[in-house]
C-alpha cells in the first residue's frame, strides 16, 4: 500500500526527530508515532528508512533495529485497513488507532474509546474470493503471470474438503481452529476416506499455500502453518518410460486406418523426441525451427525458459507429414485417455508393478504398461533415454528445465541394472591397468 508512509516530524531538525506513521485514505490523513527517532541525516527519504551503511557495527545494529521497528507498525497497519475494507467496514482516525494499539501490544487509555466494529472473513471465504480475483485476473503468482486453471481448481477442492470436513468431524475450519492438532486430525480424517498418500498431501500442500497468503494478506496471524511438523506428504510413484525400441516400434506402427490414434501417436512421439511440456510439443512452429531445420528454440509455457532441442530425424519427418505443423492438438485429458487405446493395440501389455500409500496402507499391485502412459510420459521417456545413451545430465537439464541434479536423478527411470551396466563402461570398472 503507497499510502502508507513513514516520515520524519521534523525533516529540517538538527537533533533526532520522531518517525511517523502516515496513512492517507479518502479525504483524510491518519498519523501515528512508531516511538522511533533519528537524525535527518541518516534518513533515507526515498527508502523511508534510517541508513544501515555505517562502519560501526553497534551504530549500524541501532539504525537496523529502528528500521524493524518501522516495518512491523507498516505491516500491521497494512492488516488492518485490510481486513476493515474486505469486511466492508467504515473507519476514521479513531478506528485506526484503536486496532494498531491493539495489534501493537499498545497500552490501552482509560479514557474511553470508541469500540472496534468485528473484523470477519472466515477462511473458507478468502479462499473463494481469492480464486475469484485470481481467476480475473486481479491476484497473480510469484512470477506475475496468472494462476494456472488446475492450481485454482486445487484450491476450490480444498475449499470444498474443508466445508465437509466440518460437517462430518464438528470441527472448526477458521483460522485460529488451525493448529498442529487440527491439522493432524484433518490428515487422519483424508487418509481414513481411502485417499492416496499424494492426493492427501496436495491437500496438505495447498492448504499451507493458502494459509500463507492469508497471512501476508492480513487475515490472520496464526503461524502453526509455519510448524515443521505441520507440511505436505509425498512418496515416489511408479511411473513409466518407453525405451527407444518401444517408441521405434510405436513410429513405424500402420495406422493408416485409424486417423485419431495415428494424429496422437504424432503428437505423442514429438514429446518423446523433444522431451517438451505437452503444452509446448503441442505448439511447434515452423518459425521455432532454426539452423538448417534441426534446432528447436522457444519459451516454454510454464517457466518461461528459452530452450534449444536438436531435432530428432523422426520429428522432422512427423512435421513433413503435416505441413511443418503438428497435427491439431486435443485436450490433455482426451490425449491420455487415446495413448492408453494406441500403446494397448501396439502391444505395450507387460505387467508392471505399480505401488503405492492408499488409506495408510501400502498397495502393490500389477497392471498393464499401456495403463500408465500419459502425456507425461514423452517427457520422462526422452530423459531417461538421453541419459542411458550416455548424454551429460547437465545437458538434458538444459532442455527438461531441471535446476538439481538430484531431482534431475529422482525424475528419470533408470533401473539399478541399467545403472550398472552404465558403470561398466566407466574406466574405473575396467580392472587396474597393466
Amino acid at each position: 500500500m503507497a499510502d502508507v508512509k513513514c516520515l520524519l516530524k521534523d525533516p529540517r531538525a538538527t537533533a533526532p526527530t520522531l518517525i511517523s506513521l502516515v496513512y492517507r485514505f479518502n479525504n483524510g490523513r491518519f498519523v501515528y508515532s512508531t516511538g522511533q527517532f533519528v537524525e535527518p541525516f541518516q534518513w533515507d527519504a526515498g527508502r523511508q528508512r534510517a541508513h544501515t551503511n555505517q562502519k560501526n557495527r553497534s551504530e549500524r545494529a541501532q539504525y537496523e533495529t529502528v528500521n524493524a521497528h518501522l516495518d512491523r507498525h507498516r505491516a500491521a497497519l497494512i492488516r488492518i485497513v485490510t481486513r476493515l475494507q474486505l469486511a466492508g467496514i467504515p473507519f476514521d482516525n479513531a478506528i485506526l488507532k484503536l486496532h494498531l494499539d491493539a495489534e501493537l501490544d499498545k497500552a490501552v487509555k482509560s479514557t474511553p474509546v470508541v469500540e472496534a466494529p468485528p473484523l470477519a472473513e472466515s477462511f473458507n471465504d478468502y479462499i473463494v474470493r481469492f480464486v475469484g480475483e485470481a481467476e480475473r485476473g486481479r491476484r497473480l503468482n510469484h512470477k506475475s503471470v496468472q494462476y494456472a486453471r488446475y492450481t485454482l481448481a486445487g484450491y476450490m477442492k480444498l475449499s470444498r474438503i474443508l466445508t465437509k470436513y466440518a460437517e462430518e468431524t464438528g470441527r472448526g475450519i477458521d483460522y485460529d481452529d488451525i493448529t498442529l492438532d487440527w491439522y493432524h486430525h484433518f490428515k487422519l480424517w483424508l487418509t481414513g476416506r481411502g485417499l492416496t498418500l499424494n492426493y492427501v498431501g496436495t491437500l496438505l500442500k495447498d492448504l499451507k499455500v493458502m494459509l500463507k497468503q492469508a497471512h501476508a494478506d492480513g487475515m490472520h496471524t496464526n503461524t502453526a502453518y509455519q510448524h515443521k511438523h505441520f507440511k505436505k506428504l509425498v512418496e515416489e510413484v511408479d511411473n513409466v518410460y518407453l525405451n527407444d525400441a518401444e517408441l521405434n516400434t510405436l513410429y513405424h506402427y500402420d495406422l493408416s486406418a485409424n486417423p485419431r490414434l495415428d494424429r496422437v501417436r504424432d503428437l505423442f512421439l514429438i514429446g518423446c523426441y523433444t522431451g517438451l511440456r505437452f503444452s509446448d510439443f503441442s505448439q511447434l512452429r515452423p518459425e521455432n525451427i532454426t539452423h538448417e531445420g534441426r534446432i528447436f528454440t522457444r519459451k516454454t509455457l510454464k517457466t518461461f525458459e528459452k530452450v534449444s532441442i536438436p531435432l530428432n530425424p523422426n520429428v522432422l519427418a512427423i512435421l513433413a507429414k503435416y505441413e511443418g505443423v503438428p497435427p491439431r492438438t486435443i485436450s490433455n485429458q482426451k490425449l491420455n485417455d487415446y495413448l492408453k487405446d494406441l500403446c494397448e493395440l501396439v502391444g505395450f501389455t507387460e505387467g508392471v508393478e505399480v505401488g503405492r500409500t492408499k488409506g495408510g496402507k501400502r498397495e502393490v499391485r500389477y497392471v498393464p504398461k499401456y495403463e500408465l502412459v500419459t502425456s507425461h510420459t514423452a517427457r520422462r521417456s526422452f530423459a531417461t533415454n538421453a541419459y542411458l545413451a550416455g548424454v551429460n545430465p547437465v545437458m538434458i537439464m538444459k532442455v527438461t528445465g531441471h535446476r538439481s541434479e538430484s531431482v534431475f536423478l529422482r525424475y528419470i527411470k533408470v533401473s539399478s541394472e541399467q545403472n550398472a551396466l552404465l558403470l561398466l563402461q566407466h574406466p574405473y570398472f575396467a580392472g587396474p591397468t597393466k
